[in-house]
């Protein structure tokens, strides 16, 4: 294993468009030099999955007309270099990274973008194109798959190509030709649809709004975690159900299922009450569900599965705390009674004097308690509300993804990572390179 004396070898691979870029060039470049309305039929094959890039590629380049002078302009007009791009190289190079392109778009195109920025000596992998003296196009694929033939620069052949000389190989990327490269390489920071493909297919991912990112949530140690009670520590949505349900009955409303239920009372019992029904029942409905609540949330709920052992493995190497819209008392409760409230730097629930989820309040004082900041602190929920709430704070959500809320649907909530169980966040948590 490399170590202090010898420190990892690092390449990080970016894609262009929509990443060094922060526009998508090619598919305008593509179809504002095009002369044949034809490709529209090609361009439908692709969006229906019948052609890969490197299909369309071949079909439409005879279409083209376009001189270097154009592309130039067209450059000019209609790319953008994501402004901490050259910070992020300059603090690559500081540390030995190496840094590579990897596009499934053209090299000219990369290269006229760079060299407006003055960044220059970048390794490049994306297709050649070349114009002729006639204002003709030519398209080469030197960097595709001729066993696949799907993309015209195959990202996952650069990542095999360069497998056996890193210890670490990271992909920056955002889109659909990123994909078959991201289940292979260490590490993916990925931003937009990437990031969704990535949850959706179980592959871990760290989204990211561009490149000023890159540096601080590579090499980050996070500190501090506080914890969703439930569906993340505890499975209780079977009881809270069932007291609300109880509720809805003596009040004369319908059930919920436990969809409904997790979905709908995320905010504090106090919130959805007043919120959804009468207000002159809000306080006799909040009597309801309590006096039924007590008798059956300790012995009716269960750890979440590998809930534990997770807590165990970071106790004594991380600060731990729970904030929950739970009511606080009955958080702490819960956690002596699971076992796990020694583990706890502090437990603050609803009632505690701070206002509930989705405000960041009580994450402000949990930081405040413990003496961790915001860029180290992480949260760990369930719910888009736990994305929402650790935005409002100014730290990162950790998403697990459950049987309520899908790995997608969070996703699109935009937390810094989607777990796909709590057994994955100590590995989650080390820094990435």
């Amino acid at each position: 294993m490399p170590d202090a004396i010898n420190p990892p070898h690092v390449l990080v691979l970016c894609d262009f468009d929509g990443t060094v870029s922060t526009k998508d060039t090619v598919n305008r470049l593509v179809r504002d030099h095009l002369t044949d309305p034809e490709w529209r039929f090609h361009v439908k094959r692709y969006m229906r999955g019948e052609v890969g890039s490197l299909g369309v590629y071949q079909a439409v380049a005879p279409m083209m007309k376009m001189t270097r002078e154009d592309l130039e302009k067209f450059v000019l007009s209609h790319a953008a270099l994501d402004p901490d791009f050259p910070r992020f190289l300059e603090w690559a190079t500081a540390r030995g990274i190496d840094v590579k392109i990897v596009s499934d778009g053209f090299d000219t195109t990369i290269n006229t973008l760079l060299g407006n920025h003055n960044i220059r000596g970048l390794e490049i992998f994306a297709n050649e194109l070349k114009f002729k003296p006639d204002g003709a196009v030519a398209i080469s694929h030197p960097h595709s798959n001729p066993a696949c033939g799907s993309c015209g620069t195959c990202k996952l052949n650069v990542v095999r190509r360069f497998r056996s000389d890193y210890d670490r190989i990271v992909l920056i990327g955002d889109g659909e030709s990123d994909r078959h490269a991201a289940g292979e390489t260490d590490v993916v920071m990925a931003l937009h649809d990437l990031f969704v493909y990535c949850a959706r297919s179980g592959i871990p991912a760290v989204r990211i709004d561009g490149f000023r990112d890159v540096p601080r949530l590579l090499t980050r140690r996070i500190n501090a975690v506080t914890f969703d009670m439930d569906g993340t520590l505890v499975d209780s949505i079977g009881t809270i159900t069932a007291a609300f349900n109880h509720m809805f009955s003596k009040l004369g409303y319908p059930m919920m299922t436990e969809q409904e239920v997790a979905r709908v009372t995320a905010i504090s019992l106090k919130d959805f009450v007043r919120s959804y029904l009468k207000p002159d029942e809000a306080d006799l409905a909040i009597k309801i569900f309590r006096e039924y609540y007590d008798r059956i949330f300790l012995q009716q709920s269960s750890l979440m599965p590998g809930a534990m052992e997770t807590l165990r493995t970071l106790n004594g190497n991380i600060l731990q705390g729970v904030v929950t819209n739970k009511r606080g008392e009955y958080a702490r409760r819960m956690a002596k009674h699971f076992g796990f409230s020694d583990n706890m730097a502090l437990i603050i629930g609803a009632e505690d004097g701070f206002k509930a989820k989705p405000a960041g309040e009580m994450f402000e004082e949990f930081m405040r308690s413990v003496g961790a900041n915001a860029d180290n602190t992480i949260y760990v929920g369930d719910a888009p509300i736990d994305i929402e709430a650790a935005a409002n704070a100014g730290i990162d959500a950790f998403a697990v993804a459950g049987y309520i809320f899908s790995a997608e649907e969070l996703a699109r909530s935009g937390p810094r990572r989607v777990l796909s169980s709590i057994s994955d966040l100590p590995a989650a948590l080390q820094p990435l390179i």
